[in-house]
């Protein structure tokens, strides 16, 4: 009996040993990881590599207009707005009333 258990035994190390050295079969999505490489190559500007044939934007005159006032932005910025004062009128605004309409009285 002891014999036969022994054998038992070995045949399933055995078996479990050689179980292990296998080849799995995981057989991927081809696709797979696809999304996360579309989603990077949208987030390259220009995805061809190629420069652009020239200054973009303003020339001359306006964009020394807009940088001037960019740089006068830090050199005397606004003043802060006072956070509990949003909402509440600075007396240059239209009266809030109802029109009269002629010939009646409010």
């Amino acid at each position: 009996m002891k014999l036969f258990a022994k054998s038992i035994a070995s045949v399933l190390l055995i078996t479990t040993l050689l179980g292990g050295c296998a080849p799995r079969q995981y057989n991927a999505d081809p696709s797979l990881g696809q999304a996360v490489h579309d989603n990077l190559a949208a987030q390259i500007v220009n995805p061809n590599g190629i420069p652009p044939t020239g200054p973009q934007g303003l020339y001359g005159s306006p964009a020394k207009a807009v940088m001037d006032r960019y740089v006068s932005s830090f050199l005397a910025p606004p003043p802060a707005a006072n956070p509990f004062t949003i909402g509440i009128g600075t007396g240059t605004s239209t009266s809030m009333t109802a029109p009269v309409i002629s010939g009646t009285t409010p």
